[in-house]
C-alpha cells in the first residue's frame, strides 16, 4: 500500500488536502469516503486506515479528502489566480450545494488516473452529499453509492430544540431575507451550537435540497432516488444515537424507495454512528458490497 498526501482544486477554486492509499496492484476501480459535518481528512484515522487496508489488499484504491465544511468555522481561499479571497467556510457556514465541486474534484483526481469504477461512501451528512451529488449529475462516472449512516438530521433538531425550533427557523429565514446569511442564531436558539443563517435552514428546514432522507415523513418521496441507476448500500450502526427510530424502519423506507435491483440493506450490529470499534467489520461489509457491485454493468451515462 503507498501513501500519498494529496491536494485538489475544485472548478470554483477551493484548495483541498487529502489522503490517498494506493494498492501495489490495481484493477482500476476507487472508492471514496465523503465526510461528515466538520470532517476532516485526518479524522478517524482507525477507520481509515482500516478501509484503505483491506480495499488495497483486493486492488481498490481509497481516497479521503477535506471538504468546504471541514471543522465548525473556518476560513479557506476561493478562485484563481489573482482572483483568489477568503470565504467562511465549515460547518456553521458550508453552502450544501456546493458539496458538488468537492466530489466532483475528487473524481476528476481519480480520473486522471486512469481509474474507470467510482465509488462514493458517504458517511453521515456525508451520505445527503452523494446522494445529493448523484441527483445532480444522473449518476455520471459513478459505479455505486454507499450510504452509511444516512440519518436525517431534522428530527433530532426538532426533539432537541423543542419549542425554539420554529424560533430558530423564523429568525434564520428573517436573516436570509435581510442579506445576513452568515448571521449566526443566538445560542439561546441554537442549542449552544453554532449555525450560519442559512446553513441552519438547509439543515433544518424540510423540502431544502439537504434534506435527502425524509423518512420520518411517509408521504415525502427521496427526490434523488427516482434516477437511481446503480448499486446502492444502506449501513446503518445497531446502536446508532442518532437514530429517532428503530433502525429496521429506517431501513424499510428505503426500502420502499429504492428498486430492488439496485438496493443493499445492512445493519452492523453492535456499531455506534461512527462505526467505533467496528472498523474490521465496517470494511468487510464494504469490500463484500463492492466487489458483488463491480460484477454489474455500469450505469447509464447521466447528463448533467
Amino acid at each position: 500500500m503507498i501513501i500519498n498526501l494529496e491536494q485538489i482544486t475544485t472548478k470554483d477554486g477551493v484548495t483541498l488536502e487529502g489522503l490517498f492509499f494506493k494498492p501495489k496492484k490495481g484493477n482500476r476501480t476507487a472508492a471514496i469516503w465523503v465526510s461528515g459535518l466538520t470532517g476532516r481528512f485526518s479524522n478517524a484515522p482507525k477507520r481509515t486506515y482500516t478501509l484503505a487496508e483491506s480495499l488495497n489488499r483486493r486492488g481498490i484504491a481509497f481516497a479521503v479528502f477535506d471538504h468546504r465544511g471541514l471543522g465548525t468555522i473556518n476560513t479557506l481561499k476561493k478562485g484563481l489566480g489573482r482572483k483568489k479571497k477568503h470565504f467562511l467556510a465549515g460547518t456553521a457556514f458550508e453552502k450544501f450545494e456546493h458539496s458538488v465541486f468537492d466530489i466532483d474534484a475528487v473524481i476528476r483526481f481519480f480520473e486522471k488516473r486512469g481509474y474507470k469504477k467510482i465509488f462514493l461512501l458517504g458517511h453521515s451528512t456525508g451520505a445527503n452529499k452523494i446522494a445529493y451529488y448523484y441527483s445532480k449529475t444522473g449518476g455520471r462516472k459513478i459505479a455505486g453509492l454507499g450510504l452509511l449512516g444516512p440519518l436525517s438530521d431534522i428530527p433530532g433538531l426538532k426533539k432537541g430544540l423543542g419549542k425554539n425550533y420554529k424560533k430558530a427557523i423564523r429568525w434564520a429565514e428573517d436573516m436570509a431575507k435581510k442579506q445576513k446569511k452568515s448571521a449566526l442564531l443566538p445560542f439561546t436558539l441554537s442549542g449552544g451550537k453554532f449555525w450560519g443563517a442559512e446553513r441552519f435552514l438547509s439543515i433544518a428546514k424540510e423540502k431544502r435540497k439537504e434534506d435527502t432522507f425524509p423518512y420520518y415523513d411517509p408521504s415525502r418521496k427521496f427526490y434523488w432516488a427516482k434516477r437511481v441507476k446503480c448499486p446502492i448500500l444502506v449501513l446503518i450502526g445497531g446502536k446508532d444515537q442518532y437514530a429517532d427510530r428503530p433502525v429496521k424502519e429506517n431501513l424499510r423506507a428505503f426500502e420502499e424507495q429504492i428498486p430492488g435491483t439496485y438496493l443493499t440493506l445492512r445493519i452492523l450490529g453492535g456499531a455506534d454512528h461512527n462505526f467505533n470499534g467496528k472498523e474490521k467489520e465496517l470494511a468487510k461489509e464494504l469490500l463484500n458490497w463492492i466487489i458483488k457491485a463491480r460484477l454489474l454493468p455500469l450505469p447509464r451515462k447521466g447528463v448533467r
